[in-house]
């Protein structure tokens, strides 16, 4: 029993299960025996529980068709929910139950598991609430686990199992199990505060909802709280305490209520729907998706972010005011610079965010002797971005570098930096309205010639396409990574047997809005 039940095996059952329903084409079932399919999960967990995880067990429709669509692909099979439930029957095998005859007929429409809290200094309490449509047979289940004693907390009976430290029991048309503390914080909330009923939990699934096959919420500083009382006390002296205090500040001042998630499949993708609700953006008016599209064609990555010289002085301002600095012990931003600008004669603002605009970051290269990228910022002053290739290698030369002059680009302010590899350099130059820090094969030169751009290539096109409208800040060829990876790791265990999987996927990429003060990140990944 106890090789099923310990917290993280918990956890594994939930999640195969999770899966493993829906790609074997059971569909929604309807109640019998007095189960509830539409109960809600949230409901028995407690409201100050700090991360919950919550998924459809039995979804219809193109969401059903689509699970099993993409899990046939990754797992290359036409039956992956075969091959999926033999999985679920080795993690029952040891309690005397199997999949088939003792949770399939109980098991209903949903299922959550929340983190409670933290005990013995690292060990989680976890609790699950799986929805039952039969209670008589979901009783049977519960009943019969191996090794397990009964007990009883304030009216309810559960069986208990010592070695594993799992408590479990059906609860008003759901399945709890979970460590015995997590399973009475569970029953505790059938007449106290639910998470389900809590205004930071409903705004995050009203944001980002949960009609998807998977939806995650997260109080941010409940968890900091959580791992900050986990820490043995005095561990990290006076300065580990002043961090802390520092991050708790800047946790504090950024505004951050809840993250949260949803995942959604298709047949040929896999959307993720993410928010950051309450936070303070410091993103400006540039043009990031522009900055990533634009990049040489043929890279396998490309980042783009808008306006990185004002985005950095906000955030910095932000900083400076959130409670993160200051009178709590932690950095100062102002103090910081007017140290540089003292000790080392650089102007952070005027020098170098006054001058920049949006930026890219691209890497390309599918064998070690090809990969390269550089970093592309367009410059708002072509004087001041051509200036500061003289701080540069001042800045430099101070450390003890040696830098050399950049040669073979005409018109540009350059320099170049000894570095291992068969690149042999890194790169820095300025010319016209682009500032570059270059490493590998042509890259400089393809940086600031503008030739071919990434944003026109069929592969970009088709992960911006499963945006459904977002314009991407992030693109990744998974392909071209994966070949990279199989070059420089052809014959690692660990590669070879991911290796099938990842070639499923297709290119991704993720875009990045912000309304009012929720930020939302959305991700795709085609799976071909």
């Amino acid at each position: 029993m106890s090789s099923l039940l310990l917290p993280r095996s918990v956890t594994a059952f939930v999640a195969a299960a999770a899966v493993a329903v829906p790609v074997a084409g059971c569909g929604a079932g309807g109640s019998s025996a007095g189960g509830d399919p539409g109960a809600d999960p949230a409901a028995f967990v407690p409201a100050s529980a700090p991360a919950y995880v919550e998924a459809q067990i039995r979804p219809d429709g193109a969401l059903a068709a689509g699970a099993r669509t993409v899990a046939g692909k990754l797992l290359r099979t036409g039956d992956p929910g075969g091959k999926i439930v033999d999985l679920l029957e080795n993690r029952l095998k040891d309690s005397g139950a199997t999949y088939a005859e003792d949770v399939a007929p109980w098991l209903g429409s949903r299922a959550g598991i929340a983190v409670t809290g933290v005990r013995d200094g690292s060990t989680p309490d976890l609790v699950a609430a799986i929805v039952s449509k039969d209670d008589d047979a979901a009783g049977k289940f519960v009943d019969g686990l191996k090794g397990t004693q009964a007990r009883k907390y304030r009216d309810v009976g559960y069986r208990f199992e010592a070695d594993g430290d799992l408590a479990a029991a059906v609860v008003d048309h759901v399945v709890l199990i979970g460590t015995e503390r997590g399973f009475k914080s569970a029953i505790d909330a059938r007449s106290g505060d639910r998470l389900a009923g809590a205004g930071n939990f409903k705004e995050a699934r009203a944001t980002v909802g949960t009609d998807g096959l998977g939806f995650l919420y997260a109080d941010p500083a409940r968890i900091f709280d959580l791992a900050l009382g986990a820490v043995p006390k005095g561990t990290g002296g006076a300065g580990g305490a002043q961090a802390s205090q520092a991050l708790k500040g800047l946790l504090a001042g950024s505004g951050i209520r809840s993250v949260a998630a949803s995942l959604d499949v298709a047949a040929d993708a896999v959307r993720v729907d993410a928010a950051v609700i309450g936070m303070k953006t410091t993103t400006g008016a540039g043009d990031g998706p522009g900055a990533a599209a634009a990049v040489p064609a043929g890279s396998w990555l490309s980042l783009g972010v808008g306006d990185v010289g004002g985005t950095v002085e906000r955030a910095l301002a932000q900083f400076g005011t959130s409670g993160g600095s200051g009178a709590t012990g932690g950095l100062d931003p102002a103090a910081l610079l007017q140290g540089l600008q003292g000790g080392l004669g650089v102007d952070v603002q005027k020098d170098f965010l006054s001058w920049m605009g949006d930026a890219a970051l691209f890497v390309r290269g599918t064998t070690m002797d090809e990969l390269g990228g550089a970093l592309v910022v367009q410059s708002k002053d072509a004087a001041k971005s051509k200036a500061a290739i003289t701080t540069i290698r001042r800045l430099l030369q101070t450390f003890g570098a040696r830098p050399k002059p950049l040669t073979g680009v005409s018109g540009a302010e350059g320099l170049t930096l000894p570095a291992g590899g068969k690149a042999g350099a890194i790169q820095i130059a300025a010319k016209g309205d682009r500032f570059v820090i270059a490493y590998g094969p042509d890259a400089l030169k393809d940086a600031l010639a503008g030739g071919a751009a990434l944003g026109d290539s069929a592969p970009f096109k088709t992960a911006a396409g499963l945006l459904e409208g977002a314009k991407p800040s992030l693109f990744l060829d998974t392909p071209q990574v994966v070949k990279l990876l199989g070059a420089r790791a052809p014959s690692r265990p660990g590669f070879a047997k991911a290796k099938p999987a990842l070639e499923a996927f297709g290119p991704a990429a993720a875009a990045v809005s912000s309304s009012g003060d929720v930020t939302r990140l959305k991700v795709a990944v085609q799976v071909p």
